[in-house]
């Protein structure tokens, strides 16, 4: 009885191996942040550059193509770390933020702009011209900021603490997910709630894509749901029953979704059917596997042909986008 069972769970253990083995790929580039991790990290809309935050209390600017640190920044010498970070699609500007305050600054110039204190920022979102901010915050609501003339232009209520927010790139719309288990679409226009989308769980991540026709809501370790923002309806949902999802974009034509997740796996869903197309994990280079490490940022280049992701281990790396 012992022995059958013994080969029953040796089995199993095969069979689980080889799942994962088939997901796993040899990147088109790797580089090295960061040797001790890091709080936080995003990449610009075409892949050209990388925003770090190191573990020991600074944001730094990487240019992908060289793998060379351009400009490192801090918001005061007392740094308690930043923990939020975003890229304007026309790589003139980046954000950062500490918990209680926000900044902005020149990407070629590495230049501060402008400083402003808000208590308890959670995440944050940079308009595609850099002139404007989506704030979350752990007070219940996020602020649509002027960056340029420093001043609140919508506040977006929720009933608990917000998790995530993003901006559609056309300037559109804002979503934001919170404790409430509320993800809530929001014109940009006229600061009107749109639509409202309730799930089970808090809501951990959300996204919208560059022309504002779909939305993506992920419930901490619940579902993950695609809606048409035109009449709220959902497109598709993911079919993992279980997923917690530590970043993710759409494809530059919207057609796909690209998702990561706290055990390094980066998944290519089809938006409309929610078919998985493809799965991507490095490739063990020791035979007991990596070193645990969440994906906390993605990016498709231009062209769509290849995607970037930064870990949370201080590592970064390119890969050919293919369907399965």
């Amino acid at each position: 009885m012992m022995s059958r069972l013994l080969k029953g769970f040796c089995l199993i253990s095969y069979l689980l191996m080889l799942s994962a083995c088939q997901y796993e790929h040899v990147s088109e580039e790797s580089w090295a942040h960061s040797d001790g991790g890091l709080l936080d990290a995003s990449i610009s809309a075409d892949g050209r550059y990388a925003l770090v935050s190191v573990t020991r209390g600074v944001a730094e600017l990487i240019d992908l193509g060289t793998n060379k640190h351009l400009h490192q920044w801090q918001h005061t010498d007392q740094n308690s770390g930043i923990i939020s970070t975003a890229i304007s699609s026309n790589n003139k500007f980046a954000i950062t933020a500490e918990s209680n305050s926000l900044a902005l600054w020149e990407t070629k110039n590495g230049k501060i702009i402008g400083y402003w204190d808000f208590p308890t920022i959670t995440d944050i979102a940079i308009s595609a011209n850099g002139r404007r901010a989506l704030i979350g915050m752990e007070s219940s609501r996020a602020y649509y900021f002027d960056l340029y003339h420093g001043k609140i232009i919508y506040e977006f209520p929720h009933d608990g603490i917000i998790n995530t927010v993003a901006l559609s790139n056309n300037g559109e719309y804002a979503i934001t997910g919170g404790n409430d288990q509320l993800a809530k679409l929001w014109n940009l226009k006229t600061g009107e709630l749109v639509h409202q989308w309730k799930q089970n769980f808090k809501i951990y991540n959300v996204a919208i894509s560059d022309d504002g026709q779909y939305a993506m809501s992920n419930a901490s370790l619940g579902k993950t749901r695609l809606w048409n923002t035109s009449t709220g309806e959902m497109l598709s949902q993911l079919p993992m029953r279980y997923m917690t999802v530590s970043a993710s974009v759409f494809s530059p034509d919207s057609s796909s979704l690209l998702t990561g997740r706290p055990n390094q796996r980066i998944d290519l869903w089809d938006v409309k059917t929610g078919d998985l197309l493809n799965t991507w994990i490095p490739k063990k280079e020791l035979a007991w596997g990596n070193t645990p490490a969440a994906v906390f940022a993605l990016a498709f280049s231009n062209d769509g042909q290849y995607i970037f992701n930064e870990y949370s281990d201080g590592n970064a790396r390119k890969w050919k986008v293919s369907k399965k």
